[in-house]
């Protein structure tokens, strides 16, 4: 019998320790951009043999974890880029390191002088490793680049680029799965090879294992087994229990890291490992799995790891470990959900009641990675219905938000994506003018896929334009830099009193520096009210603030605030 992860996890000793929603990476199998494109070159394959690097430093070596509350993260503004719809510099339709590079002084210019950059501290690359698919979630070789986007040298090119203006760079690591394509898995499929164990396999399916998130069979067949793919037959589950997986994903994660990656967002997290009788989400050996890929990477301090937990907050606040010993940062899907429900109803109840429990079950709240939404989502304008004044307190109200904050490419300008559900439409190429065929994106005559946008949703007709989209998100980033208690300080819920239904009020301190956020998320005018804080206000950005606020009677009070508007104030 072959042994499976629960199995190797007893005999390689691995300490476990105690600590169903949507996917980790979401990827339709049966669209068809899933196959590989007919334009791709052919990739070699990566060696088969098992890592070479020097065994690494004993536990009693190696250097304790870094403060997870110092961090440079911790007052950093992200932005997602998918680099195949960013910018295309060879004109083949493909967006590539190379244009990514060319547009670096849009996202910061590395001079605090300038206004006409964005100002963002970080970019999250999503998958850049060698893939079938184009989304490149399904990976056959960990260290090398998507030849796509260009080669090593390039992806070099690009890091000391954004490194020389001060931005860092995170990249996509997909841990939970590899492409059915690697030559791992190929291998998998005789049962006397080697890699048989890298991968999940079974003489029959065992019904107990369902995708926790819709019930589906997650065992696939072929003429030598069963194999356990999660996402779908295309990404068979890694075996991480199997030491020789393990060390090969240590190695890879070396690999980037020591090329000056500044970091990792670790797909798909909760479904790292899973128990004999089918438990898949959130299990101890995941946890404990996390922990022990930290410390033997103790020796990168500076690099952040982002988990992708998609689930409730309860759940995802456990992703810290025992404190921060597992990761820095996990995205706020919740608050996510919470903030456009409360926009789109204009009633504040929803987004105070995720407020509430992220602060009675996150022991950290710089832990948190508010957004609004992602790749994996409709887009955020295309969410509030074409709405510009519903876009605009959802990007102020998430820009209040205790943590990191992160921005999806293209939310900057209002961009709506594709109107199919298909994963596709949720990124397509970024509008950098509003001239066709290509919108400055590419001079080819087609795009890797076609996206439409209302017109002035572009850059050059945004940028630097006063009351333009644009224009507040660089606005809102120059902000959280210029106030401590915005970026990283803690966080209170005050109680509002009248004003209606839509009015939320934010609370951030750090020392004696205090900051207020105010919204009203209603479609009509909210009438005065009075917040339970004590205060001399400053106002420091406003849109539909009616009058001056003023203390009094032991609170600040407001005339009104117009539909859809909001106050950021020092107190």
């Amino acid at each position: 019998m072959r042994l499976n992860r629960s199995s190797y996890a007893l005999v390689s000793l691995v300490l476990v320790a105690a600590g169903v929603g949507p996917a980790g990476c979401r990827h339709d199998p049966s669209a068809p951009s899933e196959a590989t494109p007919a334009s791709k070159p052919e990739q070699t394959e990566p060696a088969l043999v098992p890592t070479s690097r020097p065994a690494a430093a004993s536990e009693a070596a190696r250097p304790p974890l870094a403060s997870v509350t110092d961090g440079w993260w911790r007052t950093a503004v992200f932005y997602e880029i998918f680099v195949r719809s960013f910018k295309d510099a060879d004109g083949d339709g493909v967006g590539d390191f190379a244009g990514l590079t060319a547009q670096l002084d849009y996202l910061n210019d590395g001079d605090p002088e300038t206004s006409s950059d964005l100002g963002v501290d970080a970019l999250w690359l999503m998958p850049i490793k060698k893939s079938p698919s184009y989304h490149g979630y399904d990976v056959t070789d960990y260290q090398a680049v998507n030849p796509d986007y260009g080669t090593i040298e390039d992806f070099d090119r690009l890091l000391a680029a954004a490194h020389a203006r001060g931005i860092k760079v995170i990249i996509d690591f997909v841990l939970n799965h590899s492409s059915s394509k690697h030559p791992w898995f190929k291998q998998s499929r005789s049962p006397d090879s080697k890699y048989r164990d890298y991968y999940v396999w079974r003489d029959r399916p065992d019904d107990r294992w369902k995708r926790p998130w819709d019930g589906a069979p997650v065992w696939h067949k072929t003429r030598s087994g069963y194999f356990y793919g999660l996402f779908w037959s295309g990404m068979p589950d890694l075996n991480l229990a199997h030491p020789e997986v393990e060390a090969h994903m240590v190695d890879a994660m070396r690999f980037w890291l020591d090329r000056g990656v500044d970091g990792f967002r670790v797909d798909a997290v909760r479904y790292l490992h899973q128990t004999d009788d089918g438990q898949i989400a959130d299990v101890p050996a995941t946890h404990a799995f996390v922990k022990k890929l930290r410390r033997r990477l103790a020796d990168y301090p500076n690099a952040v790891w982002i988990g992708e937990a998609w689930t409730d907050m309860t759940k995802v606040a456990k992703y810290y470990g025992d404190g921060g010993d597992e990761f820095q940062l996990a995205f706020s899907f919740d608050i996510a959900s919470a903030i456009i429900e409360a926009v789109n109803d204009g009633n504040r109840a929803s987004l105070n009641q995720a407020l509430a429990t992220a602060d009675t079950v996150m022991a950290d709240r710089g832990f948190e990675a508010p957004f609004l939404t992602n790749h994996d989502m409709p887009r955020v304008m295309r969410s509030l219905g074409g709405d510009p004044g519903a876009m605009r307190v959802a990007a102020a109200t998430m820009m209040a938000m205790p943590g990191t904050p992160f921005i999806y490419y293209g939310e900057e300008i209002g961009m709506q994506g594709g109107p199919l559900p298909r994963d596709e439409d949720k990124r397509t190429p970024m509008r950098w003018t509003d001239s066709q065929p290509g919108f400055g994106f590419t001079t080819a005559a087609k795009t890797w896929h076609p996206g439409t946008e209302a017109s002035g949703v572009s850059v050059t007709a945004q940028r630097g334009r006063e009351g333009s989209l644009w224009t507040l998100y660089r606005d809102l980033i120059a902000l959280r830099h210029d106030h401590l208690a915005l970026a990283d300080g803690e966080t209170a819920t005050p109680v509002v009193k009248d004003g209606g239904r839509g009015v939320v009020a934010i609370l951030r301190r750090s020392g004696d520096q205090r900051a207020l956020f105010v919204a009203n998320l209603h479609t009509e005018p909210a009438p005065a009210f009075t917040i339970d804080v004590e205060a001399r206000p400053q106002v420091l950005m406003q849109e539909g603030l009616e009058g001056s606020p003023a203390a009094r009677d032991g609170g600040l009070r407001f005339d009104g605030l117009g539909p859809r508007g909001f106050v950021y104030l020092t107190l």
